[in-house]
């Protein structure tokens, strides 16, 4: 079939000089540090002003949803053992086309997230000096966190892996932290107000909507697959282990917050503020530090996963310079910096608002591609397995539903930036086709 003869799933040429360095301990702190950023430290505030007492709950109820297309990425990334991710699983399910406007798609939220988390780094240390915030000391330090990221990882795959597992064990430890003085301190019991569902104007798709980007940046982990020793076995149960690990941060977050804090609706940062009511400055000065942390891990693998992404997409098309494998770091070098290029310009340009919001639209495409291909991966070769068609259909009906709650306003983004892909597509076709 043609769909089939795209993938080249079981490929065991090395990523073409990629070296495969990361196991199975590592992809788990790497899914961990995906989706932790910077969201989970205003995670408390934001969903207590859509749920009221009952966000105690959120974490867990909205993890089912995400859990739903987490198995679904899980099964597909046990099909492949090259870089790409979802542009893997798009081309061999439907194709050369689609699987670019995946990868395009993908990328761009890789781009956008860079940047955007940049800016919040900065927006950050305005707890500390104002000045930092504006003028040339904010365009200095977005400079430098870019370039010092790139640095580490065009000397290796061993060195990024390396500064995303200390970076995700620094932001994890504050959370941990909060969680146990939460708990031992306990100033008042949040449980039972929390057992009456949320009254008439509750905006439950808003409040889906917030949960599942907090709980977003799993779909990223299978496209450094090149780099992993073995994808096709660790990638599925990484994913699986890594957002339980999440799901368990944020609830006990949420509720350690929730108990030190008598309205969380008047906290601008919650986990701080509980902390400095708990232990004092000391404790807002130590999550605030961690929320800082926090932001570099991701950043630190968004450059790992966009420039992987940027690499795998450019093989089949007229773009090989970015396929370039340095002869001794064994890294894609151009890829590397067109990745951290892009997004420099775009965090100096743009404000965190912005580039957040079409971050989360290109990262949609990429949900429901995957959902809607996973009946034709299964055709490929043994790997992880759901039952029956069940998951495929309900990530679909999942990925449906966020998409029709978008406004038209992020439709239309989402619709150029597609436009956009398309003409690159056309522009950079070596004039055969792939299916």
């Amino acid at each position: 079939m043609p769909f089939l003869l795209a993938a080249r799933p079981m490929s065991t040429e090395p990523g073409r000089g990629l070296i495969r360095a990361v196991g199975f301990r590592g992809l788990v702190l790497m899914c961990i540090n995906a989706v932790i950023g910077a969201g989970v430290f205003l995670l408390p505030r934001k969903s207590y002003d859509l749920l009221g007492p009952f966000s105690l709950w959120a974490p867990l109820l909205f993890a089912i949803p995400v859990f739903i297309l987490v198995l679904c990425f899980a099964e597909a990334g046990s099909h492949f053992d090259e870089p790409g991710g979802a542009y893997v699983y798009a081309r061999a399910a439907f194709g050369s086309f689609v699987g670019f406007e995946t990868g395009w798609m993908n990328w761009l939220a890789r781009v956008t997230s860079l940047a955007s988390l940049t800016n919040a780094f900065v927006i950050s240390l305005g707890d500390f000096s104002h000045t930092l915030t504006v003028g040339l000391p904010r365009i200095c330090i977005i400079i430098a966190m870019i370039l010092i990221l790139t640095g580490i990882h065009l000397t290796g795959i061993r060195y990024g892996a390396a500064s995303i597992y200390v970076l995700t064990i620094g932001k994890v430890l504050p959370l941990l932290g909060f969680i146990v003085v939460s708990i031992a301190f306990w100033k008042s019991n949040p449980i039972p107000h929390s057992l009456t569902l949320p009254g008439a104007g509750t905006n439950w798709g808003d409040a889906a909507l917030f949960m599942l980007f907090a709980y977003a940046g799993f779909e990223n982990l299978g496209v450094p697959a090149g780099e992993f020793k073995n994808p096709r076995r660790d990638l599925p149960f990484a994913l699986l282990l890594g957002t339980l690990a999440i799901a368990v941060i944020y609830s006990l977050v949420q509720l350690g917050a929730m108990s030190a804090l008598s309205d969380l609706s008047k906290a601008e940062r919650p986990i701080a503020s509980a902390a400095t009511v708990l232990i004092g400055p000391i404790g807002g000065l130590i999550v605030t530090i961690g929320a800082l942390v926090s932001m570099a891990g991701t950043n630190s693998g968004t450059v790992l996963e966009g420039s992987r992404m940027l690499y795998a997409i450019s093989q089949e098309r007229r773009l090989a310079p970015l396929s370039y494998i340095h002869p001794r770091f064994h890294t894609p070098t151009l890829a590397i910096l067109v990745h951290s290029g892009f997004a420099l310009a775009v965090a100096i340009g743009g404000s965190f608002e912005q580039l957040a919001l079409l971050s989360a639209v290109a990262r949609l495409a990429t949900y429901l591609v995957t959902c809607l291909a996973l009946p034709r991966l299964r055709k490929l070769n043994e790997g992880f397995r759901t039952p029956g068609l069940i998951l495929p259909i309900l990530g679909t009906l999942v990925s449906l539903m966020f998409v029709f709650s978008l406004d038209h306003w992020k439709l239309i983004a989402g619709a150029i930036a597609l436009a956009v892909g398309a003409g690159v597509y056309a522009v950079s076709s070596k004039g055969t086709s792939a299916t």
